[in-house]
């Protein structure tokens, strides 16, 4: 079946993040000189096209989710071609991010700095802060484990 996916635009997603971050409706429409319907609207069409692209993200890294927020953008699953636990993350920033829970050798690995700014802006979306002192591995481990907490997926 041919799936066509569509990001929001950029306005749909910071509406859609800032929604997210809990801003009224009424003071996103004030500081986007739009309608509430606008904003309600653009926040809806986020939402589809983000649970689209978590959806697909997931078939098509064989990642089996358990559970998913469009709302949230995030996706947790289990991929079995890797034997590890996945989550995918969309960002207004950075877009569609897949990360494997796994031991890395950070230290030795040449994109530790982007896998740092990657985390860093996550964590600034999710308004949780990281210690940038920690390897990735750890970064991702305490941020998607602070996420799922504040979604209530684990206690």
């Amino acid at each position: 079946m041919y799936l066509t996916l569509r990001y929001p635009t950029p306005t749909q997603g910071l509406i859609w993040l800032k929604r997210r971050q809990k801003v009224r409706p009424s003071r996103i429409a004030k500081e986007f000189d739009v309608s509430r319907p606008f904003v309600s609207q653009a926040q809806r069409i986020a939402e589809g096209r983000i649970r689209d692209l978590l959806n697909h993200t997931a078939s098509i890294n064989r990642i089996k989710l358990r559970k998913m927020s469009g709302q949230y953008g995030f996706a947790v699953g289990f991929c079995p071609a890797q034997n590890m636990d996945a989550y995918i993350l969309y960002s207004p920033t950075i877009g569609i991010q897949v990360w494997f829970d796994h031991e890395g050798e950070c230290d030795s690995c040449t994109d530790i700095q982007v896998c740092k700014e990657t985390l860093t802006q996550l964590g600034s979306e999710w308004e949780i802060p990281l210690k940038r002192s920690l390897p990735p591995s750890e970064l991702s481990g305490y941020l998607f484990g602070a996420i799922m907490r504040r979604l209530e997926w684990v206690t």
